[in-house]
């Protein structure tokens, strides 16, 4: 293997100059951004400018190319269409390529601010939740509300509202789009109809949700002692699908913990988990013989 070529001066000063403006920026919000107060995170607006203004961004996609070039073990931190630039405490830095319309239309479960870069705008449809929407409870009765149309223009700001509405982009040609968002501070990511406008189903809004609700079932299936504890800690996860996915499966490995867990679950703060668990215990009941 031929060794990559070496960088010259000039190119690494611009590193170094992109390094310091990433490491600026993320300073900033650490010292900004109060986990605790969501609504901290908008006074951030004119930071996340002056990132933008500081011209650093080609350079880190640089070299990002030439580590994937250079290296085929080397993975990044890409999701589809996605390259991550700093993944912080409770939030991360992005970029994004929108090429086509999604075909629902997708609640956003972060606060974000989105900026359009090269020479397309971001075009976008906005929509009102219901007044009776509750985030973790899906309900498909409920249907949105057309709050009107926007069109954000290259480098300008757009703030994802994510408390009080929904966008539903337009994509004509692709769009390259600088994202800074926070964590995900809802539990699902709810999908509506773009005819109709109800809702049709709802997502985990974070993969590492979904990735330990399939742990739970495989160890169910496995069947081994050992994944008792880990299955138990599971069963009082924050979100109530990875709980829910856990009491199910202590099933497989103990009757008499399943059940202990069922009868906690019937005093559960989600309704979903107090009616399955409600449920499957009257199941039990009428199997077990008198």
């Amino acid at each position: 293997m031929q060794p990559p070529p070496s960088v010259s001066m000039p190119l690494q000063a611009e590193a170094a100059c992109a390094d310091a403006q990433l490491s600026r920026f993320v300073e900033q919000v650490d010292r900004g951004f109060r986990r605790d107060a969501l609504e901290s995170f908008w006074d951030l607006e004119a930071e996340f400018r002056r990132f933008i203004d500081s011209g650093c961004l080609g350079e880190l996609l640089n070299r990002e190319l030439e580590k994937l070039t250079a290296n085929p073990s080397y993975m990044g931190d890409w999701r589809p269409k996605q390259l991550v630039l700093h993944r912080g405490r409770g939030f991360a830095l992005s970029i994004g390529l929108f090429d086509q319309a999604r075909e629902y239309i997708h609640t956003t479960p972060f606060f974000g601010m989105y900026v359009p870069i090269g020479t397309e705008s971001l075009r976008y449809d906005l929509y009102r939740l219901p007044a009776d929407y509750r985030n973790d409870v899906f309900d498909a009765a409920l249907r949105l509300e057309s709050a009107g149309s926007g069109t954000c223009e290259p480098g300008e700001v757009l703030r994802l509202q994510a408390d009080r509405y929904t966008y539903d982009f337009k994509i004509e040609r692709p769009v390259a789009v600088v994202k800074f968002t926070t964590a995900a501070f809802q539990n699902l990511e709810w999908l509506f109809d773009k005819d109709q406008l109800q809702a049709r189903q709802a997502n985990d809004s974070e993969l590492n949700w979904t990735q330990l609700r399939v742990a739970a079932y495989i160890l169910g299936r496995l069947a081994q002692q050992t994944s008792l504890e880990p299955l138990e800690l599971l069963s009082t996860h924050p979100h109530h699908a990875v709980r829910w996915a856990a009491i199910q499966n202590l099933g497989r490995l103990s009757r008499g913990a399943a059940l202990d867990k069922l009868e906690s679950a019937l005093d559960d703060v989600h309704p979903h988990v107090r009616q399955a668990a409600a449920r499957t215990l009257n199941q039990v009941r009428q199997q077990t013989p008198e």
